[in-house]
């Protein structure tokens, strides 16, 4: 009866994002929330907020600690004020700064690929950066993205790919060559990431997507097409692939990879494969991306840009960029419902560019200190850029910036073709 009296009040609406994750949580919280709901006089908007609270409580694997003898105490008009007041009191200690130290989530309860489906590929195969239009809202490198296979069989905790397909299925192409060979494409175009829909790979050459992208590379010379990874395959290597195929690694803190970048390869795996991958004379770059605010941040990606900088001279290295958490309102419902254990939305978030992500002077914190770890040469000899952020970030952090996105895009291309150049 106590469910009914919730339901009742989201009648308006068949099924609504509170009443979504009100029902995924179990029976047991949803009679405490209910009885909570009765014991005090709440507005809707408190109930709501309410209800995403403990949806991130869960996540986070955090109780709540708060005085209801203190409450009760109140005038019977003045207790869901209080109420509300220590649960926002709850939250900010807990919003200073997460703690990974004692956070396990328990991998076994979390999804993997049951299958794999081969089919024809999309009717459109090109798309264009996830970034907002032309404007001033970020700045953006008009990078052409490749759906070379859809799903991805990793389970990093704040992937939006899971939102856009089926997580428990792997779509790959069974035409990707001849789809490729047929392309029309636009004089406009060239540089082109498969890091978009999946990762580009994890399944190295199973499925000949490796071999299609390799021909597509050598029929195009002015492209520069871009292979985004979190693995450590380097099997592919006998395929002898041109060298306007550009290797790149998102890596991040181990703290990170750990905790939320689930069935990913390690670090120092990451880094040793891309060490293979250079040492055979192709270049490789990285994105130190997302940079998660966590205890302790500032000494693991120090140690993060070290080990970029012991492994590799500038003259390896097309890339580097910075980037970090951003979620769409779809994402942050995903992962509510979901409920897997996961600290990533324990900072406070800002709605900026349609998206919500950290606030400008925490991002402008991140990026300076990681990029000051760099040495000088790197700075000289490598293309950092910030990825899908605010235009006003470039000049504190790297002392340039671009007017527009095509500035941006000219740029890169210029930096990335010398490099490729200077391999052939």
């Amino acid at each position: 009866m106590k469910w009914i009296i919730f339901n009742i009040c989201f009648k308006l609406s068949p099924m609504n994002n509170q009443e979504e994750l009100f029902n995924s949580f179990s029976q047991e919280l949803k009679q405490e929330l209910n009885s909570l709901f009765e014991r005090y006089h709440f507005s809707q908007n408190e109930k709501l907020e309410i209800i995403k609270t403990y949806a991130d409580l869960r996540m986070w694997k955090e109780e709540l600690s708060i005085d209801f003898a203190k409450i009760d105490k109140c005038s019977t008009g003045q207790r869901a004020k209080v109420f509300m007041e220590e649960l926002r009191s709850c939250l900010k200690t807990l919003r200073i700064k997460p703690d990974y130290s004692n956070f396990n989530p328990e991998l076994g309860s979390l999804k993997k690929v049951k299958d794999i489906i081969k089919q024809p590929s999309p009717s459109t195969l090109l798309g264009k950066c996830p970034c907002p239009v032309d404007g001033e809202k970020t700045r953006c490198c008009k990078l052409t993205t490749l759906d070379a296979i859809m799903g991805c069989p990793f389970g990093c905790a704040y992937c939006s790919i899971a939102s856009f397909y089926n997580s428990e299925a792997i779509t790959v192409p069974n035409d990707l060559n001849e789809r490729l060979d047929s392309l029309d494409l636009d004089e406009s175009i060239w540089h082109i990431g498969t890091g978009q829909s999946s990762d580009s790979l994890v399944f190295s050459d199973d499925f000949k997507t490796l071999t299609a992208l390799g021909n597509f590379a050598r029929k195009h010379p002015h492209l520069v097409i871009e292979l985004k990874t979190k693995s450590c395959r380097t099997d592919f290597l006998n395929l002898n692939l041109p060298k306007n195929i550009l290797f790149s690694w998102s890596i991040n803190a181990q703290s990170i990879i750990e905790k939320e970048e689930h069935f990913t390869a390690s670090l120092a795996q990451r880094i040793k494969a891309a060490k293979t991958i250079s040492e055979q004379g192709y270049l490789v770059g990285f994105h130190i991306h997302p940079i998660v605010y966590f205890q302790g941040w500032e000494e693991e990606y120090k140690k993060v840009v070290s080990l970029i900088t012991e492994n590799f001279i500038p003259e390896q290295l097309c890339m580097v960029a910075l980037g970090t958490l951003t979620f769409t309102k779809a994402n942050l419902q995903r992962l509510r419902v979901e409920g897997k254990p996961t600290k990533v939305l324990e900072l406070p978030l800002t709605l900026t560019a349609g998206k919500y992500s950290y606030p400008l002077s925490v991002k402008k914190e991140f990026f300076s200190k990681i990029y000051s770890y760099f040495p000088k040469e790197y700075k000289k000899e490598v293309f950092f850029y910030l990825c899908m952020e605010d235009p006003s970030l470039w000049l504190p952090v790297f002392g340039r910036e671009y007017k527009n996105d095509q500035e941006f895009a000219d740029d890169m291309k210029t930096k990335y073709l010398s490099k490729i150049n200077k391999l052939l």
